[in-house]
């Protein structure tokens, strides 16, 4: 039997390991067949944004990533594998316990004659038992009549794996042979295996990243030349001044020479010469910004990360003033949307018509969704190279950044003593120097996370509403360093390629207003309010959409006395 489907359907719902709903049957994935291996690639960022994504199993406890960070810190390779859209994925029938659609009978397999005398092809009991230990995933086991060796189900009217009665159809009616399922795990473990409809997210949740990755490894080259991460962070600071990070801009400091050094294949000996051999350039009477190691790596990491999504494609509000021959639109690009930015503390929103994303998963939970409550599972071959499944593509992006200034004094606003500045850079770099590690937050970090995470879903929100599309179709990237938010179109959905780009020359000031004035409600209020300020009505998105699966969100960072837009409209 074949069946067909998306990329992104494959890419979300049908990884190893994963039941999947096929062709009136449950089936397992196996394998991707003869996949295809993505070699443009920057690997270094790729394994900086899995050890991200994978610490806060680590952290929890050292064998719940099962070693992976570990892994990726001692340099494991790492392969991307994309669809082989010709060759597809091998599925099997899983769970093997099949129903008499007549009589209700189990069986173990598929087809044959039943007891009750019918013969057409049997359907499956739509159950699965899983370890959130080990992460196994079991047929689960029904016994049979000691006596006639017959076994049939009856059906409560639930979901619930518990309510189900197995009895014999032979034996007299009201004996039964067990109520639900009940099984121990016989992995090193122990413990007993959970039941539940094999759809159910318990029994599977992918857990994914998504990177900004150049789409030619000169470009990455290039980036470092100019500086990389350092010099990114400053091209930030100084409110990304010229077209791009240029390599006008040449590294300066050692770390970017030794790993352009590295790329291009000298030994560390060489490198150590090199660098030592090289005159000091240091600007005179410029100081550094003063960061904690691990949020400096962060906020380069951001840094480039942006430097990398606009180095081919960056089109301003400047430059549609520029191109413009409408003078309603004129008008509008040189009034209208100022304002609105200014309402939203919006700094700036640009679009990047070919933004080069990746997409990638690279293992899945069983159980409770929280890092430490379930086993990390990773995809690795036999050689024990890891392998991410992923998809590699240049869509379009809205890159919406906040206005500094604005955040502080919505940070001063919200208790946190931290000096006053009128400067964009200034205050960047005063909220910078009190913020923590994303791996490590303080209040302060979460703050801010929470603030650019929730100011993205009601962006999207909006967004999908102005371009006439799904919300489904849009994604993000959060850069709470940066203050910075990508959302990207998705290969997903029902989204038409050029919708971003209309909503960026036409009706940014009705959205950017839009979400001042309406953030502070929710249809399920007072409710929501009272339970974190953010639900699937208000602020939730799909979980392909959320890379951070709706945590630190809250309508209250937005709006309500001690949001966001209460700031950015207040008088000065």
């Amino acid at each position: 039997m074949k069946e067909y489907r998306s990329g992104s359907q494959i890419l979300f719902g049908h990884l190893p390991e994963q039941t999947v709903d096929a062709g009136g049957g449950v089936w397992k994935v196996k394998r991707w067949n003869d996949p295809k291996t993505v070699s443009a690639i920057d690997t270094g960022a790729l394994r900086e944004e899995l050890i991200r994504a994978a610490y806060p199993w680590k952290e929890a406890s050292p064998s719940q990533d099962g070693g992976f960070v570990d892994d990726l810190l001692a340099h494991r390779p790492v392969r991307v594998h994309a669809l082989n859209r010709e060759e597809g994925v091998y599925c099997e029938p899983f769970p093997r316990l099949f129903m008499c659609q007549r009589c209700k009978r189990l069986h173990d397999d598929a087809m044959g004659r039943c007891k009750c005398g019918a013969t057409a092809r049997r359907g499956q009991l739509p159950f699965v038992g899983y370890h959130e230990a080990c992460g196994t995933i079991k047929t689960p086991y029904v016994a049979k009549c000691p006596q006639h060796k017959q076994r049939a189900v009856r059906f409560p009217g639930t979901a619930s794996a518990a309510e189900l009665v197995f009895y014999c159809p032979e034996c007299p009616p009201g004996t039964f042979i067990n109520r639900g399922f009940g099984a121990s795990c016989d992995c090193a473990l122990g413990g007993a295996l959970s039941f539940t409809v094999h759809r159910s997210g318990n029994v599977f949740k992918p857990r994914g990243i998504s990177m900004i990755n150049p789409p030619r490894r000169e470009i990455l080259i290039r980036i470092e030349q100019a500086g990389g991460g350092e010099r990114a962070l400053e091209w930030m600071l100084e409110g990304m001044v010229g077209r791009r990070l240029t390599e006008s801009a040449a590294a300066q400091n050692p770390a970017s020479i030794r790993k352009l050094l590295e790329d291009r294949g000298f030994d560390d000996a060489t490198i150590s010469a090199m660098i030592s051999a090289m005159p000091d350039t240091t600007e005179s009477g410029k100081s550094m910004l003063a960061l904690d190691p691990e949020l400096r790596a962060d906020a380069e990491r951001q840094a480039k990360q942006i430097a990398l999504a606009t180095f081919e494609s960056r089109i301003t509000i400047a430059d549609l003033l520029a191109r413009s021959t409408s003078e309603t639109l004129r008008d509008q690009y040189r009034s209208e949307y100022p304002r609105a930015f200014r309402r939203a503390g919006i700094e700036r929103i640009e679009l990047i018509d070919k933004f080069p994303v990746l997409t990638a998963q690279f293992g899945y939970t069983r159980g409770k969704p929280n890092p430490g409550d379930s086993k990390l599972r990773t995809y690795r071959e036999k050689t024990g190279e890891y392998v991410v499944y992923g998809d590699l593509a240049q869509t379009e992006a809205l890159l919406v950044k906040l206005d500094p200034v604005m955040v502080l004094r919505w940070l001063l606003q919200r208790g946190f003593a931290l000096p006053n500045a009128l400067a964009n850079r200034e205050a960047a770099e005063t909220i910078l120097a009190a913020m923590g590690p994303t791996e490590r937050p303080n209040d302060l970090t979460e703050a801010v996370i929470e603030l650019v995470h929730s100011i993205s879903h009601a962006f999207i929100k909006r967004a999908a509403v102005y371009a006439g599309i799904e919300r489904s179709a849009l994604s993000e990237v959060v850069l709470p360093t940066a203050f910075s938010f990508f959302v990207y179109a998705a290969a997903r959905g029902d989204f038409v390629l050029g919708g971003l780009q209309a909503l960026f020359e036409s009706d940014l000031h009705l959205l950017l207003d839009g979400m001042v004035d309406d953030e502070h409600r929710c249809a399920l209020d007072p409710g929501c309010e009272d339970t974190g300020a953010a639900c699937a009505v208000c602020l939730h998105l799909g979980e392909p959409s959320c890379r951070m699966f709706n945590t630190r969100l809250s309508r209250k960072a937005l709006a309500g006395g001690l949001g966001y837009f209460d700031v950015t409209t207040s008088p000065s």
